[in-house]
C-alpha cells in the first residue's frame, strides 16, 4: 500500500498530461464513483434451480455531461459515440513487484447533449479472484482509479480518485511501465448479469 501511495504521488508530479480540447465537443465528468454490487439473483420458471452464492462485482460509474457545437445539434443534439478508458489499481503485485492495474476500453453511443448521462462498467468476481488470489474481493481492494474520455482519437476529459492522471506516462502517451496492466478486465454492463437492469439509467454500449 505504501508503494502504491509513493507511485501515485510521483506520477502526479510529472508534467501535465496533454489533454485535447475538441473544437466541437466538450465533456465534463461529474463525480467518478467506484462501488460494489452482488451478483443479482433472478428466478425463472420451467428450469432446474441450482444452488450458488452471490459474489462481489466492482462497479464503476461515470456521470457526465457533454456540450455540442451548434452544427452538431447544440443543446438538442447527441454525440454518436465516445470511448472511455478505465484504470483501476488494486492491492496486488506481480512477481517482479509491479502494482496491478485493471484496464479496459468501452465504446458508448448516443450521448445526449446538455443532460445527465451515466456510463457503467464492471469487474467480475472471477477476475478479482484471479488477480487478488483471494475470495470475496471488492471495493476495499481498490487503491486508485481513473478514466480517460476519448472522442475520435482525442482525449477530451479525465477524472481520477487522486485528482491527477496517476496511470499516465507522458513519454509513451499511455500507461506507465511502473504498473502491470490486466487489459480486458473492465466489462460493459451488457456482458454481465446486470444487463437487464436499470432501464435508461445508463448509456448504451456500441455493439460493433
Amino acid at each position: 500500500m505504501k508503494l502504491w501511495k509513493c507511485l501515485v504521488l510521483a506520477l502526479s508530479l510529472v508534467p501535465a498530461m496533454s489533454w485535447g480540447q475538441a473544437d466541437q465537443v466538450k465533456v465534463q465528468i461529474k463525480g467518478l464513483k467506484v462501488g460494489e454490487q452482488q451478483t443479482p439473483q433472478i428466478q425463472a420458471s420451467n428450469i432446474v434451480d441450482k444452488r450458488w452464492r452471490p459474489k462481489n462485482w466492482i462497479e464503476i460509474e461515470v456521470p457526465m455531461e457533454i456540450k455540442l457545437a451548434r452544427d452538431l445539434g447544440g443543446r438538442d443534439g447527441s454525440l454518436q459515440s465516445l470511448q472511455i478508458k478505465y484504470f483501476v489499481g488494486v492491492n496486488a503485485k506481480t512477481d517482479d513487484g509491479k502494482n496491478v492495474v485493471l484496464t479496459g476500453t468501452i465504446n458508448y453511443q448516443d450521448i445526449a447533449a446538455d443532460q445527465d448521462n451515466v456510463a457503467l462498467a464492471f469487474v467480475s468476481p472471477s477476475t478479482l479472484k484471479r488477480v487478488l488470489q483471494k475470495d470475496n474481493g471488492g471495493k476495499g481492494d481498490v487503491v486508485a482509479y481513473g478514466v480517460e474520455v476519448m472522442v475520435g482519437s482525442e482525449r477530451v476529459a479525465f477524472e481520477s480518485s487522486t485528482g491527477s492522471p496517476w496511470w499516465f506516462d507522458q513519454a509513451t502517451n499511455g500507461l506507465s511501465d511502473r504498473f502491470a496492466p490486466e487489459d480486458g478486465a473492465i466489462l460493459p454492463k451488457s456482458k454481465t448479469p446486470f444487463a437487464p437492469f436499470w432501464g435508461d439509467y445508463d448509456l448504451p454500449v456500441a455493439t460493433n
